[in-house]
C-alpha cells in the first residue's frame, strides 16, 4: 500500500537504514513515498541531511534507492565533512551513501582545511574511502606554503588527500615562489614540496 505524506512544517527525523549510516533530515516541505522498491524522500525549503560525518544542505534534496543510498542535491549545495576536514559548494551534487562517492557535474569549489588546499573545477569525482579527488575542466588548485601560495592549473588533476600528492595532465602549470613550471604532465608532492615534469617542459626560475 502506497503512503504519500506531505509535511509543510519543519521536519526532523532520524531513520536507521540497514547497512548504511542513519540519516537525520529536515526541510520546510517534505514528500515521502514509502512503497517497497519505490522509496523516495524529497526535501525542499531549507533542506538539510546528515549521514555519518557528512552534512548536506541545498534548495532541494532527494533520497532514493535501496537504503536511500542515492542523494541528489540541487541549488545552493553545500557539503561539510568535519571528520575529514573538507567542504565544497556547487549547484548540483550526487552522493552515493553505500559506495561513499560524490559526483559533481558543473562548477564546484573545494576547501580542504586538513591540508590547507583550495580548488575549483567543472567536474568532480570524490572517493571518500580512498581519499582521492579527480577534477576536470579548468582546474585551479591553491596550496598554502611557507614560501607563499602554490598555484596549480591543468585540464585534469588527481588529488590524493592522504598522500598529499597531485597528478596534473593537460596544459599543466605550477606557479610557486616566483617560479613558473609548465608541462603536459606535472606531479607534485605537497608534503615534500617536490615537482616532477614530463613532456613539453618549460619554465622560468630565479626571477
Amino acid at each position: 500500500m502506497r503512503k504519500l505524506i506531505t509535511l509543510c512544517t519543519l521536519l526532523l527525523i532520524a531513520a536507521t537504514l540497514g547497512a548504511a549510516e542513519p540519516i537525520t533530515f529536515q526541510g520546510g516541505e517534505t514528500r515521502m513515498v514509502m512503497k517497497e522498491g519505490r522509496e523516495r524522500l524529497s526535501l525542499t525549503g531549507g533542506a538539510t541531511i546528515q549521514s555519518g560525518s557528512i552534512t548536506l544542505s541545498a534548495d532541494t534534496i532527494v533520497l532514493s534507492g535501496s537504503e536511500y543510498r542515492s542523494v541528489e542535491c540541487t541549488g545552493g549545495v553545500r557539503l561539510i565533512d568535519l571528520e575529514r576536514g573538507i567542504s565544497m559548494v556547487s549547484q548540483q551534487l550526487f552522493y552515493d551513501r553505500i559506495d561513499e562517492t560524490i559526483l559533481v557535474t558543473g562548477y564546484v569549489e573545494i576547501d580542504d582545511t586538513a591540508n590547507e588546499v583550495q580548488a575549483s573545477a567543472f567536474r568532480l569525482y570524490y572517493d571518500l574511502q580512498a581519499a582521492k579527488i579527480d577534477l576536470e575542466v579548468s582546474v585551479l588548485l591553491l596550496r598554502h606554503t611557507d614560501s607563499g601560495p602554490m598555484v596549480c592549473r591543468s585540464d585534469i588533476l588527481s588529488y590524493d588527500r592522504d598522500q598529499e600528492q597531485l597528478s596534473m595532465a593537460g596544459n599543466a602549470t605550477v606557479v610557486w615562489d616566483g617560479d613558473t613550471y609548465e608541462a603536459q604532465r606535472i606531479d607534485v608532492n605537497l608534503k615534500k614540496e617536490e615537482i616532477t615534469m614530463k613532456g613539453s617542459i618549460k619554465g622560468v626560475i630565479g626571477g
